[in-house]
């Protein structure tokens, strides 16, 4: 007959807590780092009015 599986120490609801909120503390410090780089504006198209007048293919009357 198998042996029985010996049974695991439970993880405490704390300690999961404790684990989420410090890496909610520091996805708020890498945003606040990603929102104040110089890098993080969205940069426009240079050529997006030659773009839309290329996707015009029909006018309606």
């Amino acid at each position: 007959m198998a042996k029985r599986p010996t049974p695991k120490k439970r993880r405490a609801k704390r300690a999961t807590r404790l684990q989420h909120s410090h890496f909610l503390s520091l996805e708020v410090v890498r945003l606040r780092g990603r929102q104040n780089s110089p890098y993080a504006q969205v940069a426009e198209p240079k050529n997006k009015g030659d773009k839309a007048l290329k996707s015009i293919t029909r006018i309606k009357a």
